[in-house]
């Protein structure tokens, strides 16, 4: 009897036993959960409020190397303006693979980066003594990656585990992005006395940029909006001269403005207000969640305009040309997109700059010949002034360390990973040619998801520990 009391009260304590250090786990999932979300938050915010001082590359530079001297994190800056954090493994993981964790900047677009900086902030300080890494914020004005191109490949040694953190409208991990190519469209163009006597510029403004991604069917590109309008008037008789038309900065980037000035004949003055008004009608209708402004004023009348001739060939390149949703699949997964970045078109040149991405050579090459055929029969000056490869991981389902990286979602999210092919550029193919014997994988992140990342990132540097 006394050996049988004896047992139950063994077990009794193992079962207590079992129990307490189960509770301990959970607390500790729940606390880092809680921890991570109101320290990132924190991180985000203070960018969201320093955004306004940050608009130039020495501001940026001297925001990151300040913050990490404050918390005691060693940091150096080369000479491309790439800002290098290096926080040492903890002695456990003194033999663990380093992390390297690679963020872009943009001066000018400060408010794409956010989210990304956020989350490798608050991992560069709260990495909870796991291994070696190494945090590098890149320059990458205009979405053109100098930063990277010009890193010293020493940060990306054999074996690395290194994640490429981006902005975007879709929250993805990735483990392949699209190849890119660039695109200009010039011409000269003559000037001649305007024969109308009333102008008016007509703008759109207050759009959000952003790099180009698999949400370019619905983004208000303002350049195609005006070009489609100006085609708009042509086909309808609506008699007008255009004295310029600019917009966005780069081919690169989603643009966040376009404006056009117009001079017409004060006869034609109603035609003109009636079609404005039901294109900026069907603009705030269709586009209502962007916070666009699309308006028109009275200017003074500019002294030249375009020819008849040179006008009507730029009207009909920017009707022509592609922007949006290039070719899908059979499952209607987007392969390729074309994006109309930016136009300058004043003084005696006209210019265009453009871009197309797609996952596949085939779909480059294919963008490639529409470009051509257009410019072609428009006599445009066709140039392409840049390429970049796309990058994949070859047979994901068999890559340890695609595996881990889903074990460690799982395991701080409860959720199951789900791998998608990322039309935007990112900096991967970049770091696979620095090279290609890291383990590498492309992070596409916004608000909704900072904390949820953030704590993958953190378990999957936690798991790495080669003496547990």
């Amino acid at each position: 009897m006394k050996k049988l009391i004896a047992l139950i009260v063994t077990a009794c304590l193992i079962g207590a036993a079992v129990f307490v250090f189960t509770t301990c786990d959970r607390n500790e999932e729940v606390d880092l959960s809680a921890k991570i979300e109101k320290k990132i938050v924190a991180y985000r915010t203070d960018l969201e409020d320093s955004a306004a001082t940050l608009t130039s590359t020495k501001a940026i530079k001297k925001y990151l190397t300040g913050w990490a001297e404050s918390k005691g994190i060693d940091c150096d800056v080369d000479e491309a303006d790439n800002v290098i954090l290096k926080i040492k493994a903890s002695a456990p993981y003194k033999d663990a693979p380093p992390t390297v964790l690679l963020c872009g900047y943009d001066p000018e677009h400060f408010a794409n980066c956010i989210d990304p900086m956020a989350v490798a902030l608050y991992v560069a300080k709260n990495n909870e003594e796991t291994g070696k890494l190494t945090v590098i914020f890149t320059e990458d004005k205009d979405h053109e990656f100098s930063g990277i191109q010009a890193l010293d490949k020493k940060y990306f040694p054999d074996n690395a585990n290194v994640f490429s953190l981006n902005g975007g409208t879709k929250n993805m991990w990735s483990v392949t992005t699209a190849g890119n190519s660039t695109y200009t469209f010039s011409g000269d163009i003559d000037r001649t006395e305007p024969k109308g006597n009333k102008a008016y510029r007509i703008s759109i403004k207050g759009l959000p940029g952003g790099i180009p991604d698999e949400k370019i069917a619905s983004y208000p590109n303002p350049i195609k909006e005006l070009g489609d309008l100006l085609a708009y008037f042509k086909t309808n008789s609506v008699i007008f001269e255009l004295a310029k038309i600019n917009g966005g900065t780069s081919g690169n980037l989603y643009p966040k403005s376009a404006s056009a000035v117009i001079v017409i004949d004060e006869d034609d003055h109603e035609k003109f207000e009636k079609r404005i008004t039901t294109a900026i009608e069907n603009f705030n209708d269709k586009y209502e969640g962007y916070g666009a402004v699309y308006s028109y004023k009275e200017v003074k009348t500019p002294d030249t305009v375009l020819t008849a001739d040179d006008m009507n060939k730029l009207v009909s390149v920017l009707y022509t040309l592609v922007d949006g949703v290039y070719e899908r699949d059979e499952e209607d997964e987007i392969l390729s997109i074309t994006n109309i970045g930016a136009i300058k078109c004043s003084g005696d040149n006209c210019t265009v700059y453009a871009s197309g991405n797609s996952l596949t050579e085939t779909g480059l090459n294919q963008i490639d010949l529409s470009y051509t055929t257009i410019c072609g029969l428009s006599d445009i000056k066709y140039k392409k002034t840049s390429a970049q490869d796309g990058w994949f991981i070859d047979k994901p389902d068999d890559d340890l360390f695609v595996q881990e990286v889903s074990s460690a979602f799982k395991e701080y999210s409860d959720g199951t990973m789900k791998y998608r092919n990322n039309i935007a550029v990112t900096n991967c193919s970049y770091v696979y040619d620095k090279n290609p014997d890291c383990n590498l994988m492309s992070i596409t992140v916004n608000w909704k998801r900072i904390e949820k990342y953030a704590g993958t990132l953190i378990t999957f540097m936690m798991n790495q520990n080669q003496e547990k």
